[in-house]
């Protein structure tokens, strides 16, 4: 694959409980490359989650690297503009509304101004929240809590989007329209896409689906 968006090689990352030392990844070997949509499928445990926060740059392997287009330490503003997260618990700030939650993922780059407000209210439409923008987390149902997450993810037109089991505080119907509201507007805009899912139907609708199991991709 030549000029992946992220590569990763070698990855390695354990954890202790007490005297145990626990491997969770066990030299983990990805490349992505630009516009690609990916699964990742394993069993509760496999260490799915840990690779995300991996390759998101929100953890640091014991062994391994990471480069993001070809750069190892990007540093977190650059990979706010480079990547943008879904996670399962949506982790909206219930104080703000639906509008300034959105923008949160701007005011890591600076100030919002009127275009990126612009933005954001388009993309709520796009998720069809047009007529929630003014409303708080708490007035809003799991979907639609999850569609503002999506919306928060592309904020900054990233490269790369990360979910991390994106659907599993919804019900199979939700969780179902969410998954295709995400590749959809993945395809739309070219941005690359790594979901991590235990849900088989949702890991099919991914170009290239991986299996991660005892630590490594099988």
């Amino acid at each position: 694959m030549s000029n992946p968006i992220l590569s990763a090689s070698g990855l390695v990352k354990t954890f202790r409980s007490g005297d145990r030392r626990i491997e969770v990844l066990r030299g983990v070997d990805l490349e992505i490359a630009p516009g690609e949509s990916i699964s990742i499928r394993g069993e509760s445990g496999s260490g799915k989650s840990t690779l995300l926060h991996l390759l998101a740059g929100l953890d640091v392997p014991d062994a391994g690297a990471l480069a993001w287009e070809g750069v190892a330490d990007t540093g977190a503003k650059r990979r706010a503009a480079f990547l943008g997260i879904v996670f399962q618990s949506f982790y909206l700030i219930p104080e703000l509304d639906v509008l300034q939650n959105v923008l949160m993922a701007r005011r890591i780059l600076g100030a919002p101004g009127a275009a990126d407000r612009a933005r954001a209210a388009d993309l709520l439409k796009r998720v069809g929240l047009a007529e929630r923008m003014e409303h708080l987390p708490a007035q809003l149902s799991g979907g639609e809590r999850q569609r503002v997450a999506v919306a928060r993810a592309l904020m900054n037109s990233p490269r790369l989007i990360l979910a991390d089991e994106p659907t599993g505080n919804l019900d199979e119907q939700t969780g179902a329209a969410v998954i295709e509201l995400l590749l959809g507007l993945c395809r739309e805009t070219g941005t690359t896409l790594v979901l991590v899912t235990h849900n088989a139907e949702h890991a099919a609708k991914c170009a290239r689906r991986l299996l991660l199991h005892n630590g490594r991709f099988a």
